[in-house]
């Protein structure tokens, strides 16, 4: 593998793999991300932090390689792939490809994250209902000194595996909200517009949007007055603008709406 510098992080090649750039915006965010685990700043919250920001990142890289894997196997060429402050993207090249093709490929990166996330919830789960694995045993008696589940403090284990749990699942479901850029945006968007027409699936998608991107800013806003970090996409810009050229194109026509 060979790793350059770029402005603003670094790129990654590898013979078998897309060129994947990472830009120094997501660790930033990861970071911020993972504030309650490092406030205190005690060695296992710093080290778990740390574990979560990481794995975080890896999430989001996983959820792009499985729009690229699903691409690849349908005969496009995955080029590369972007990691910045607000998720990812994916660049293939093909001469064409059906929207039943797009879907499949759409679908991938949620999936890949909703199935990581249930699996390490499980593997949580399963942590829990051992404490002996944990060192929870005492000495003198043999016994574990917890009782099902551990005490609120788990170890360093059973908190990343939590955390990194529910990011997957909420990464999983955030991208299949009906918003711009989003993939749940994008199914939508091909749904809306094989029945009913582009007009109406821009005009739709982009007030459903832009009335998720409002929510999402002031969820944002409220997590920092409570100290921490919540990701918030979709973003207003895309939406806003959809939804008004939707508007455009359905006014000569108002019966279309």
């Amino acid at each position: 593998m060979r790793v350059k510098p770029l402005k603003g992080g670094l790129e990654f090649r590898h013979p078998a793999w897309p060129t994947i750039q990472l830009y120094f915006g997501m660790p930033l965010v990861a970071a911020l991300l993972t504030y309650p685990l490092w406030r205190s700043f005690r060695a296992d919250g710093l080290i778990a932090a740390a574990l979560v920001s990481i794995g975080a990142m890896l999430s989001v890289l996983a959820h792009e390689l499985g729009h690229a894997a699903v691409a690849k196997r349908i005969g496009m060429k995955p080029s590369l792939i972007r990691l910045y402050a607000l998720g990812g993207d994916v660049t293939w090249q093909a001469k064409h490809w059906t929207r039943a093709e797009e879907q499949r490929i759409l679908w991938a990166g949620p999936l890949v994250n909703l199935a990581l996330g249930l699996l390490c919830l499980a593997a949580y789960w399963l942590l829990l209902q051992a404490p002996v694995l944990l060192g929870g045993v005492d000495p003198e008696h043999g016994r574990s000194v917890f009782i099902s589940p551990p005490p609120r403090l788990d170890p360093v284990p059973v908190r990343v595996l939590h955390w990194l749990g529910w990011i997957n699942l909420v990464l999983g479901f955030i991208n299949l909200l009906p918003a711009y850029p989003l993939d749940g945006g994008r199914l939508a968007h091909n749904w809306i517009e094989r029945r009913y027409g582009k007009a109406r699936a821009l005009f739709w998608l982009g007030l459903s949007g832009t009335v998720l991107a409002t929510l999402a800013k002031l969820a944002f806003v409220m997590s920092l007055l409570a100290g921490m970090l919540i990701w918030a996409p979709p973003d207003f810009a895309p939406n806003w603008t959809a939804f008004k050229k939707g508007r455009r194109l359905l006014a000569a026509k108002p019966q279309e709406l």
